[in-house]
């Protein structure tokens, strides 16, 4: 486990499994499952969870690893508040947010820093990601 918030009722994790990045947003029993389509390579990485508001109830869900997209979904569901547990961090305190593993489920690498942002992007990297996505076209 990397980082969890909630619980079996609803919440989000963020794991690795059998070698791939996993993240399970659970909409009050509702699961979707992000698994990345490749293993995880040896050695350090930064993994990243984009998690975005859409129109009316829907969002969109993102995995990264290195900046690189390693999957994503359409959620017709985006909890305004996803669970009032508090959050863990290497680990799934009380009950399993997912169904894909038993809590506490302890992450055994190393684990350096988990940081949250919330919010809109600065606009420095909103126009980097715009750039880039111009590019791509």
């Amino acid at each position: 486990m990397l980082y969890a918030t909630g619980s079996q009722n609803s919440g989000v994790s963020f794991f690795v499994q059998n070698d791939r990045l996993v993240l399970d947003y659970n909409a009050f029993g509702d699961h979707a499952i992000i698994e990345s389509s490749s293993v995880i390579p040896d050695g350090d990485h930064e993994f990243r969870v984009k998690l975005r508001r859409g129109d009316g109830m829907a969002g969109n869900l993102e995995i990264e690893i290195d900046g690189v997209s390693a999957g994503s979904v359409q959620v017709p569901l985006y909890m305004r508040m996803i669970s009032s547990l508090g959050p863990s961090v290497g680990y799934d305190h009380g009950s399993a947010v997912s169904t894909r593993y038993a809590a506490p489920y302890e992450y055994t690498g190393d684990l350096h820093e988990v940081v949250l942002e919330s919010g809109k992007a600065k606009p420095d990297v909103a126009s980097a990601e715009a750039k880039a996505e111009m590019n791509r076209q």
